[in-house]
C-alpha cells in the first residue's frame, strides 16, 4: 500500500486509505485514488505490484496521457451515472470508477479498481499483436498473465462495493443507490427531433445548422427546467456528453474529446447562474464542432474502405493499426473503433483473416512451398502461422493442402 499523500479540502478530509486496501485485497484487483488534477493520491499494495508492467505496456502503446485523461473521465461519468461506471481504457484494460464528492456534492478526486480482463488473456495479447511487434508483445506476455480475468458479474460486483467505499468517504455518506434525478424534459414537450438535428450537424462540423438547433434546445430547457439550476446541470451535462459522441463519429480525435469532456465536466460544477452554463454550453458546442470540421466529407463506409484496401495491398507487411490509422489521417483509437463498427470484428482480426485466405491460396498452389508461406502473408514464423491457421480454420495448413491442393 503506497499513501502519496493526505487529501485536504474544505468540507473533506481523506487521510486513511485502509478501506481501499482492504477492496483491493479482497476483490484481487489494483485500487488508485486520483485528485481532479489526475495526481495519484493513494495506490494499494495490489496495484503497486503491477505498477511496472503497466507503466511498460502503456509506453509500448503510447497511451500514458490518454489513460490518465481516461482515469478522471471515468471518474466523472461514475458521478454523472449514479456513482458507479465501468470502462474501457485505452489500453484496452477494464477499470471500474466511483467519485468522491465533499458536503456539497461537489467531486474532489475519484478512485478507480482495475485493471481487469473481461476478455481471455488470448484474446487481449492477440488483440496487442496487431500493433506491437512480436518481440514487445512477447516481453509483456508474463506481465499480462498477472492481470485478473474477471467475469461480468464479479465485475459489477467490485464496481457496487467501490461505490459503497467511495461513499463512505464522502463527507455525505450513501447507504442506498442514489435516486435519479427527475426532470420532465423528455416528455413530449422536449424537442427529441431537435436533439437528432444537433448532433447531425456536430457529426458534419456545420457550425451554422448548430448554433441554430442549440437556440431551439436550449429555449426548451430552460422552460422546462423551470429557474431550477441543478436540474439545468444534469441536463446540460447529458447534453455534453451526447455532443462529444457525436464529434467522435464526425472523425475527431479521442484523446482530445476525452480531454476536452474532462476540463468541461470539472468547469460545470463552478457556475453559478443559468447565463453562465447557457454561454458555457456555446463555448462546449463550438469547440466540439471544430474538433470534427477537417473531417466534414469524412464517412464511415469511405474510411472503411480505403482501411480494407490498405490491409488487403500491405497485410504481407509488419503492418500496424497506428500505420493504417496514419494513413487514413484518423487517430488509432478512432480507426479501431469505427472499424469494429461497421465490419462486426477488429482491425486485427480483419488483418488475420485476409492473411489466412491468402494463405489458403497458396497452400492450394503445389508449386509454393509450405514453409514459404508465412513470410509471404506478414507472419514471423511457421510455429505461428500453424496456431493462427488452426484457430481460424480449424485444420493444419498441412491437412488444408493435402486436402484442397491443386496441381
Amino acid at each position: 500500500m503506497r499513501e502519496i499523500a493526505p487529501f485536504k479540502q474544505e468540507g473533506f478530509i481523506l487521510d486513511n486509505y485502509t478501506h481501499f486496501e482492504h477492496l483491493s485485497v479482497t476483490g484481487g484487483v489494483g485500487v488508485i485514488v486520483l485528485d481532479t488534477g489526475g495526481r495519484t493520491l493513494f495506490e494499494s499494495s495490489v496495484h503497486a505490484a503491477a505498477s511496472y508492467f503497466l507503466e511498460t505496456l502503456y509506453e509500448k502503446l503510447d497511451c500514458g496521457e490518454s489513460s490518465r485523461v481516461a482515469f478522471l473521465y471515468g471518474c466523472y461519468q461514475a458521478r454523472r451515472f449514479g456513482g458507479r461506471y465501468v470502462f474501457f481504457a485505452p489500453s484496452g484494460l477494464v477499470y471500474c470508477a466511483a467519485p468522491l464528492l465533499d458536503h456539497k456534492g461537489t467531486m474532489v478526486s475519484g478512485v478507480l479498481a482495475g485493471p481487469f480482463l473481461m476478455n481471455s488473456h488470448e484474446e487481449y495479447i492477440q488483440d496487442l499483436s496487431a500493433s506491437l511487434s512480436k518481440d514487445e508483445a512477447g516481453e509483456l506476455y508474463s506481465g499480462i498473465r498477472s492481470i485478473p480475468y474477471i467475469e461480468p458479474r464479479r465485475a459489477h460486483s467490485i464496481s457496487e462495493h467501490l461505490y459503497y467505499v467511495a461513499a463512505a468517504y464522502s463527507s455525505q455518506t450513501v447507504l442506498a443507490p442514489p435516486a435519479p434525478v427527475q426532470t420532465d424534459l423528455f416528455s413530449t414537450a422536449y424537442p427529441i427531433e431537435k436533439e437528432g438535428e444537433l448532433l447531425t450537424a456536430i457529426s458534419k462540423g456545420d457550425i451554422h445548422t448548430v448554433n441554430v438547433v442549440l437556440g431551439d434546445i436550449l429555449g426548451q430547457i430552460l422552460f422546462h427546467c423551470g429557474g431550477n439550476l441543478e436540474v439545468l446541470r444534469s441536463r446540460v451535462v447529458e447534453l455534453t456528453v451526447l455532443l462529444s459522441r457525436a464529434a467522435l463519429k464526425g472523425g475527431a480525435d479521442i484523446n482530445a474529446i476525452l480531454g476536452l469532456n474532462y476540463d468541461y465536466l470539472r468547469e460545470i460544477d463552478s457556475f453559478s447562474s443559468i447565463e453562465d452554463i447557457v454561454l458555457w454550453l456555446h463555448t462546449v458546442t463550438r469547440r466540439f464542432t471544430q474538433q470534427v470540421f477537417d473531417f466534414s466529407g469524412t464517412k464511415h463506409m469511405d474510411i472503411i474502405y480505403k482501411a480494407v484496401d490498405y490491409i488487403k495491398r500491405n497485410y504481407a507487411s509488419k503492418l500496424t493499426l497506428g500505420e493504417i490509422a496514419d494513413h487514413l489521417f484518423i487517430s488509432r483509437q478512432y480507426f479501431c473503433r469505427i472499424f469494429k463498427e461497421e465490419t462486426g470484428q477488429t482491425p486485427g482480426g480483419y488483418i488475420t483473416f485476409v492473411r489466412i485466405e491468402e494463405s489458403k491460396k497458396l497452400l492450394r498452389n503445389s508449386a509454393v512451398n509450405i514453409i514459404d508461406i508465412p513470410e509471404y502473408v506478414g507472419l514471423e514464423s511457421q510455429s505461428y502461422f500453424t496456431k493462427m491457421f488452426k484457430r481460424e480454420t480449424g485444420t493444419t495448413p498441412g491437412q488444408y493442402r493435402r486436402e484442397n491442393i491443386v496441381r
